[in-house]
């Protein structure tokens, strides 16, 4: 059994500081809107977060969805970088695991709120490698009826097995 359960979390259940961070941006990004825009994202504000940062554009209302930006920790975490490629073509590089990243994209898009999320990715064939993250998805979007983009910050903790 995992030290750490899997599945949703409360907001103000998450103690990582770079997830708190996080969603300190991206609330004072929005104000009194229900999400920030995309064109309120400023990089240099993203700095302390840069390496830990997934930009996603939303594709067709959510059928698909394009990695923008990805920081090296995801890139180390899961062994290749997803830049330039869209969720549909993770399979390709992870089987299975495509399915399972547009889930968690989609209920940011289809709630219209953000969320937080632990859980854990198993890597390698022979030599299982298991990484415990815990993800903030963040919606943004240029009105109250449209989301085009999810910002998502995550921390890794790579771990021999579950136990």
């Amino acid at each position: 059994m995992p030290e750490n359960a899997s599945g949703l979390i409360a907001l103000d259940a998450v103690d990582n500081p770079i997830l708190q961070l996080a969603l300190a941006y991206w609330s004072r990004l929005k104000g009194e809107r229900s999400y920030p825009a995309r064109a309120d994202l400023m990089p240099r504000d993203l700095a302390p977060l840069l390496r830990h940062v997934c930009l996603l554009r939303v594709l067709d209302g959510g059928a698909d969805y394009e990695f923008r930006i990805v920081g090296d920790a995801h890139v180390i975490s899961h062994g290749f970088s997803m830049q330039g490629l869209r969720i549909s073509d993770i399979d390709g590089f992870s089987p299975g695991y495509g399915p399972a990243l547009k889930m968690l994209y989609d209920r940011a898009v289809r709630r219209r709120t953000c969320y937080a999320f632990r859980g854990w990715l198993e890597r390698g064939e022979k030599n299982k490698q298991y990484i415990y993250s815990e993800s903030v998805f963040m919606p943004m979007g240029p009105d109250e009826a449209t989301i085009d983009h999810v910002l998502n910050v995550a921390v890794y903790t790579p771990r021999d097995s579950y136990d």
